[in-house]
């Protein structure tokens, strides 16, 4: 282990497969979590993608919304009856942070791990994600899931302003693994569930302030 890498706590991890997707990738430390790395769209190869998208609509303006989605913790940003937030791991700071633990706000190079619950639990999946891109002028976050995981592509968010003075959240996904029948069939529509509870989640803080 090297000098600055720390043990991570996985007493702080509640969800055994979280602790199990860490367990397989050998991830004990801090120093081990740059061997996850990220497979986002190849947009020059955009047709062997499948898409996903979804809107959603805030009644707060602009500002107040993507400030909102900028801070939300996620531990709460995640919380539902099928996803839940295990940990994160952020790669610049070379910090892992912990279901209660303080949170900065979302920034560039942080590795969110969660817990998906599927088929009202009969089968828990772990699926990782690392925000690439929080872009202020544009009001736009992407995403992208991780090397070695049941999906690859990216998730692309963007918040616009509607004439009524509310915001718009436009959710677009490119998506693609080894199966055709998981990706047309299984798919879209838990990706649906996952993604509602997390604007819905947002929404919800949003519409509160």
């Amino acid at each position: 282990m090297t000098p600055t890498a720390t043990f991570i706590d996985f007493q702080k991890i509640k969800q055994k497969k979280v602790r199990k997707f860490l367990a397989d990738k050998g991830i004990t430390t801090t120093a081990q979590f740059p061997m996850l790395i990220p497979v986002c769209t190849d947009t020059s190869r955009l047709a062997t993608y499948h898409q996903h998208a979804k809107t959603f609509l805030i009644h707060r303006r602009l500002a107040e919304v993507w400030e909102t989605y900028k801070t939300i913790s996620p531990e709460e940003a995640w919380r539902g009856e099928m996803v839940s937030f295990g940990l994160q791991y952020h790669r610049e700071k070379d910090r892992v942070t912990y279901m209660h633990d303080p949170y900065d706000g979302m920034e560039k190079g942080q590795l969110i791990i969660l817990n998906l619950r599927l088929f009202g639990g009969l089968f828990n999946l772990a699926v990782a994600h690392e925000v690439m891109e929080v872009n202020d002028e544009e009001h736009s976050l992407k995403l992208c899931y991780m090397k070695g995981g049941a999906s690859e592509g990216s998730q692309h968010i963007s918040l616009k302003e509607t004439a009524e003075g509310f915001t718009e959240v436009f959710h677009r996904t490119y998506y693609k693994s080894g199966s055709n029948f998981r990706d047309t069939r299984v798919y879209p529509p838990l990706h649906t569930k996952a993604i509602s509870e997390f604007h819905n989640n947002v929404k919800r803080k949003a519409e509160s302030l």
